[in-house]
C-alpha cells in the first residue's frame, strides 16, 4: 500500500503541478483523489503550489535548455525566464487558449516547427526555442517586445506599433523580466546620453571616448 501512495503522490505532482489535491485514504486503506474537500476524518491534504523564479529548474530541463541555447544562439536565462512564465516547468500545462506544454505551444506554432505532439517535451521545448529566437532577432534583441510577441503574438506588436495594452501580456513582460533579474520599469526608461570626446594624443592616435582627455595635444571635441 506504501508503494502505491508515493506511485500516486508522484504522479500528481508531474500532472497537476497548479491545483490543490486531496489525497483520502479510508479505514480499509482505499486511496481517493480529488480537488474538493467532503469532509473526510482521515483524508490528508495535500497542497501543490505553483513555481516560483526562487525555486530550482529540475535538472533534466536545465541540461536540455543549455545544449539548445547553444545551438540556436540564445541566452539562456532568457529562454528559462520563458519557460517559468508560460509553464512553471509544467510539461503537461495546458492553458485556457490550448497552449500545450512547457514552452505553451499554440497549434499554429506547432505546425509552423513541424511539432505533431505538443506534449513531447524535446519537441515542445526545441520547437518553443526556436520560435523565441525568431522573435528575438526579429525585434533587435529587445526584451520586452520579444516577450510581448511571444506572449500575445506578431500581430498585436504590429497593430499597435509596439506592446500591447493588454494587462496579461504586460504582466508576463514584468514576470519573465523579474525571474531575468530586470526591472521591466526601469529598463524602459531612456538611458542619459553620454558625451563623446576626440582628441589626438601625444603620439598622434586619434582617441574618441566617453570619458573627458586628462591630457590630449591640441583641441578636445564633443561629438554629438
Amino acid at each position: 500500500m506504501k508503494i502505491k501512495t508515493v506511485l500516486i503522490l508522484g504522479l500528481l505532482v508531474i500532472i497537476c503541478l497548479n491545483a490543490e489535491i486531496i489525497v483520502k485514504q479510508d479505514e480499509n486503506g482505499k486511496i481517493t483523489v480529488t480537488n474538493k474537500s467532503s469532509g473526510y476524518a482521515n483524508q490528508k491534504k495535500v497542497s501543490f503550489k505553483n513555481k516560483t523564479y526562487s525555486q530550482p529548474i529540475p535538472y533534466i530541463y536545465l541540461l536540455k535548455i543549455k545544449r539548445l541555447a547553444k545551438k540556436y544562439q540564445l541566452r539562456e536565462d532568457l529562454i528559462i525566464s520563458v519557460v517559468r512564465a508560460e509553464s512553471s516547468f509544467n510539461p503537461y500545462a495546458i492553458s485556457k487558449k490550448g497552449a500545450i506544454g512547457l514552452m505553451q505551444l499554440m497549434p499554429e506554432t506547432a505546425r509552423k516547427y513541424g511539432v505533431k505532439n505538443r506534449f513531447n517535451v524535446d519537441d515542445n521545448l526545441e520547437a518553443g526555442i526556436k520560435h523565441l529566437k525568431f522573435l528575438y532577432s526579429k525585434f533587435n534583441q529587445n526584451l520586452p517586445l520579444t516577450l510581448a510577441a511571444y506572449n500575445a503574438g506578431e500581430e498585436a506588436i504590429r497593430s499597435y506599433k509596439g506592446i500591447p495594452p493588454f494587462r496579461e501580456t504586460r504582466n508576463y513582460i514584468k514576470r519573465a523580466m523579474k525571474y531575468m533579474g530586470f526591472n521591466y520599469t526601469n529598463y524602459l526608461k531612456p538611458k542619459p546620453r553620454k558625451k563623446l570626446y576626440k582628441y589626438t594624443t601625444k603620439e598622434g592616435r586619434i582617441v574618441i571616448t566617453d570619458s573627458p582627455p586628462a591630457k590630449s595635444k591640441g583641441t578636445v571635441e564633443v561629438l554629438d
